[in-house]
């Protein structure tokens, strides 16, 4: 019997970084625990493009990257149920730039009926890590959230996920004039311009001096000073991205003064069950709300899986305003 094949996106290592180029391979076999997706939509994810961007050693073997993607199952492992052969559904898995890609069962999600294929492709990773953060973050309803970057795929995310979860008030800060509106139309009640040196202050004025009671923040070292500066008593600020760097001063004097806490999240060191297990929580929190409509992926752009290239460069260009979406195309 011969073999089927299907197509993929590999990164290869290069001089200047990490390179795609299409390649055939052999289509996917589901092991036990495991379905097969005939892949529709995927999308491009910071993490990961910094990681493409690091691939220069020629010792480095090719990449298979997109880690979340919606499609259709096309087979099922070994003792697999309560799932079905053309059923649609999304993933936080990886390999998703290809025609097929695996996801163990604990991993698939039903995909909501509202959604496009491109819209559902651009939902797991970053609903489950926003709201992953605000879990982490113990949000009561009727508190205020401060979303940095929130024009980011996990800040319109997270924007809307604070208000369906009953945040009281959300702020959400930009360095781009042009994007402030934008977020006010997406559910922000306050937006900050974080290149006007006194946006700790307005903050501050805007919670009647009591600074704001959880972050999620993903911009890193040049916001920690200021973001700590803003939480309230009891406050905690969950860094998710460092995108401006990994390292920054801390006055403990304040963080202690505020009996507050900081706390670190992500999915690089987690076990597969620990993710699964987020994924779930994701589910009966906020699943509800995507069918509704009451949440929804933000689009920014679209581009064709063969022009992931410039779906990266667009992304580290930070023009886009939510999710960057990836079509995977079949014969």
């Amino acid at each position: 019997m011969s073999t089927e094949m299907m197509l993929q996106m590999l990164v290869f290592p290069s001089a200047q970084g990490g390179v795609y180029r299409q390649v055939e391979q052999a289509k996917p076999i589901p092991k036990a625990g495991e379905v097969l997706v005939k892949v529709h939509g995927s999308s491009v994810n910071r993490g990961e493009a910094q990681g493409v961007l690091k691939l220069k050693s020629p010792d480095a073997k090719p990449l298979a990257t997109g880690i979340e993607f919606s499609g259709t199952i096309e087979s099922l492992g070994a003792g697999v149920v309560g799932w079905h052969v053309g059923q649609e559904v999304m993933a936080r898995a990886g390999g998703g730039f290809a025609q097929y890609a695996l996801a163990s069962v604990g991993s698939l999600i039903k995909k909501p009926a509202n959604l496009s294929w491109l819209e559902a492709g651009c939902v797991p990773n970053v609903f489950i890590t926003a709201h992953d953060a605000l879990v982490s973050g113990a949000l009561q309803k009727g508190e205020s959230v401060m979303v940095t970057a929130g024009s980011s795929g996990v800040g319109v995310t997270a924007i809307q996920m604070a208000k369906y979860l009953g945040a009281k008030t959300v702020v959400a800060t930009t360095r781009s004039a042009h994007k402030m509106p934008l977020l006010k139309e997406l559910g922000a009640d306050h937006v900050i311009n974080t290149t006007e040196v006194d946006w700790p202050e307005q903050v501050k004025r805007l919670t009647q001096g009591l600074g704001v009671n959880l972050i999620i923040d993903q911009v890193g070292s040049t916001m920690l000073e200021s973001n700590l500066d803003v939480l309230a008593l009891k406050g905690r600020l969950i860094t998710v991205g460092r995108n401006a760097g990994s390292t920054a001063p801390i006055n403990l004097d304040e963080l202690a003064r505020k009996n507050a806490r900081i706390i670190g999240r992500t999915f690089r060191t987690r076990t597969l069950e620990e993710t699964q297990a987020c994924s779930a929580l994701f589910v009966k929190d906020v699943w509800a709300g995507l069918e509704s409509g009451a949440i929804k992926p933000i689009l920014s752009k679209t581009f064709e899986w063969t022009d992931l290239q410039a779906a990266q460069d667009y992304l580290m260009g930070n023009e886009q305003f939510g999710k960057i979406a990836i079509a995977i195309q079949h014969d």
